[in-house]
């Protein structure tokens, strides 16, 4: 009680110690210590909260709503200046990232976002994404996840895109339809693990629901044999006795005439030849001198003068023929020269260890009308690259006659190991001629790859060799980017100069499974594949992956 001898002894030492001080140890604002019967009514809790009056507000007598309101009050000013200085804080980070930064972006005031993905590829993860302002006439040029255009192509259910939960629809004609490309050929390209695979067979499935035909030029892991047998598609081996004619054309199609035919055949012929021989040379092609006795061999076969198996050619280059023909520009010492030269390298498909696969007529017969057709090539030892060379460049001239067939139905030519055809020079330019000839051939070429700074081992960038690869890559205009090394990221900004720092900086980290589709100069987006539970088993090549 405040008339306690107790309180006046407290109070006495109050005053002399000039200290203007509650008993519990609270400071009060202003006023004299006086004991009134009003004070026991406050709690400690009440007292701690009069520090939030006015200063000049006579004290209240009692816990009171005016104690409430300026609570509140305060509360809330207290909120609007820790924003305040927030947004200051972001204004000036903001400002200095612009100074730093090489992007010409406008950056937003707002921190940096976080967005999560809707599901995850094997694990949900986290993605950073820096957020953007401005105006309508500039959105096109922002981050692809942001303001990357129309994306509502026609075609099969791809995915999801990974920031919105959208579904995602592609077909590889769809861009061209929707005036967003003007060229139906792709490349998918990431490291180990980071799900092109996963997306190319969903992919293509997906296409053959659409009613597309899909031929897989190689399959060095049997990934695919799988993907064929489920669906009811053709699965070829060649090799040990089962023989594949790289040098057999196929029917003429209706509505060319003989003359076209013959140059088409002799053409596709000599290729052939030649991706042989320099697969068999480790990617150094024919002299001129030898590429003319090659076209010859090819003209004669046409002509009926010569069968056409490598067996056939081999044993004329060695007899009457390679003696007698006459090659315009060729001295019967260099004819004789550029005979004995080319039998050493193509014996080795006769005699050597690479017999047994392309030297005789064809035993294996392709199904043109199968939904998909895989050539298996898993039963060649990774390590040796010229056998692996020699298949892919067979089996490219037998995939040319299948499209030269032109029997009106529209497929999709996936590479699986897209570095066996940029390895030889030959298979370059036939590819190039195939991605040129997609009108004309009704295909869509699609080319899998792995670090793009491994473009370094087909030569400087000034070579010719890499100028033509470059020029393949830049023809694919429906890129698909999984997750790259830092190291490859100089090479994808030379082949995308377009390339954002904050693609640049998001593609290292991309989560696994989400790849970033960029279609022409306008759609831009991240996005997963949606795999059903029937078909992931058949899709997954990650089963001994994680040691369980």
């Amino acid at each position: 009680m405040p008339g306690t001898d107790i309180e006046r002894g407290r109070n006495t030492e109050i005053e002399q110690s000039g200290q203007q001080t509650h008993r519990y140890g609270s400071p009060i604002r202003s006023g004299g210590m006086s004991f009134q019967t009003v004070l026991p009514a406050f709690n400690e809790r009440s007292l701690s909260r009069l520090s939030v009056l006015p200063a000049g507000q006579p004290i209240p007598k009692a816990e009171s709503r005016s104690i409430s309101r300026a609570v509140r009050k305060a509360r809330k000013e207290t909120l609007k200046q820790a924003r305040k200085q927030s947004m200051d804080r972001a204004r000036k980070e903001a400002r200095q990232e612009e100074k730093t930064s090489g992007d010409v972006l406008p950056r937003s005031t707002s921190p940096f976002r976080r967005v999560r993905g809707l599901f995850g590829f094997g694990g949900t993860g986290m993605l950073n994404l820096p957020s953007h302002s401005t105006s309508t006439y500039r959105a096109g040029v922002l981050t692809p996840w942001l303001a990357s255009g129309v994306t509502e192509f026609e075609g099969p259910l791809i995915g999801k895109e990974n920031t919105t939960g959208t579904p995602f629809r592609f077909d590889a004609w769809s861009p061209v339809r929707a005036g967003v490309a003007t060229s139906v050929n792709g490349m998918v390209v990431g490291m180990m693990g980071s799900g092109k695979s996963m997306f190319l067979k969903t992919f293509a499935v997906r296409e053959i629901s659409y009613g597309r035909h899909i031929i897989i030029m190689s399959d060095p892991k049997g990934e695919w044999v799988r993907v064929a047998q489920a669906i009811g598609g053709q699965a070829l081996s060649v090799g040990h006795g089962r023989y594949m004619n790289p040098l057999d054309i196929g029917r003429k199609p209706s509505g060319v005439d003989d003359t076209q035919w013959f140059m088409d055949c002799q053409s596709r012929r000599s290729v052939a030849l030649s991706g042989l021989v320099s697969s068999l040379r480790e990617g150094q092609v024919p002299s001129s001198a030898e590429q003319s006795l090659l076209d010859a061999a090819a003209e004669d076969m046409c002509l009926g003068r010569l069968k056409p198996t490598v067996t056939s050619l081999v044993e004329a280059l060695d007899g009457e023929w390679g003696r007698t023909r006459e090659v315009r520009g060729l001295n019967d010492l260099t004819r004789d020269q550029c005979c004995r030269s080319l039998i050493l390298t193509l014996d080795k498909l006769v005699h050597g260890s690479l017999q047994g696969a392309f030297e005789r007529e064809s035993t294996i017969h392709v199904d043109p009308s199968a939904p998909i057709i895989v050539f298996d090539t898993s039963g060649i030892d990774s390590n040796d690259t010229i056998k692996r060379s020699v298949y892919t460049a067979a089996l490219s001239s037998t995939i040319d006659s299948i499209l030269t067939a032109k029997d009106g139905l529209y497929r999709l030519i996936i590479a699986e190991e897209g570095w066996e055809v940029l390895s030889n020079p030959m298979l370059v330019d036939a590819w190039d001629k195939r991605m040129r000839m997609t009108g004309e051939w009704a295909c869509s070429n699609w080319m899998l790859l792995h670090e793009l700074s491994d473009l370094e081992k087909f030569g400087p960038p000034e070579s010719e060799q890499r100028k033509k690869i470059d020029g393949i890559l830049t023809l694919s205009e429906t890129k698909v980017i999984y997750k790259q090394s830092p190291s490859s990221l100089s090479y994808l900004a030379a082949l995308l100069p377009d390339l954002t720092d904050d693609e640049k900086y998001a593609i290292p980290r991309l989560n696994r499974g989400v790849g970033l589709f960029r279609v022409g100069d306008k759609v831009r987006v991240l996005v997963h594949p949606v795999v059903s539970r029937t078909a992931y088993p058949v899709f997954n090549t990650d089963k001994g992956r994680f040691g369980n």
